[in-house]
């Protein structure tokens, strides 16, 4: 009964091993991310190596901060759902929405200057094409179900589903 259980247990363990290792294969680590997307734009942008050496850090240290300033007002939404909120509590929740979204862009004008001293005009609308590029063909290979530009978890099936229901 014993070598029953045990074999049992070690069969259950190594069936969720593998396909524990196939989810890990299908999500993209932020390191990989932002290596396709330095990739992605560099290519697109027409950015040369020094171009990009001197571009990327600042880059994604504007990225960094941007990322910040959203979780920590993401974080403040978070904690109120499925809380009955006042007007007032729910006006303050929006308002600070707002204001993190007005300093994003803050951040991006102030950052804006510091790329113009690094590449031309040219290519920083360029880059900006390309963000946005990067951006549609990820969600376009997430809903197709590839890793794609190989990112995201192999496809989100809520996007799917309603996409299907969309046809019918």
């Amino acid at each position: 009964m014993m070598k029953r259980c045990t074999i049992l247990l070690l069969a259950l363990l190594s069936f969720t091993l593998v396909f524990g290792q196939d989810k890990e294969q299908k999500r993209m680590s932020p390191e990989d991310y932002k290596a396709k997307q330095q990739a992605f734009i560099t290519h697109r942008a027409g950015l040369s190596e020094t171009e990009a050496t001197a571009f990327f850090p600042l880059y994604f240290k504007l990225q960094r901060e941007k990322m910040e300033l959203q979780r920590n007002t993401m974080r403040q939404v978070r904690g109120t759902f499925g809380k009955e909120l006042s007007e007032e509590e729910a006006a303050k929740l929006v308002d600070a929405t707002a204001e993190m979204k007005i300093k994003c862009d803050q951040l991006e004008k102030d950052y804006l200057q510091q790329f113009k001293q690094i590449i031309p005009a040219t290519k920083l609308l360029k880059v900006q094409m390309a963000e946005y590029e990067f951006q549609r063909e990820l969600l376009r290979n997430m809903e197709k179900g590839k890793q794609g530009l190989q990112a995201g978890r192999g496809g989100n099936n809520r996007f799917r589903k309603e996409s299907e229901q969309r046809k019918d």
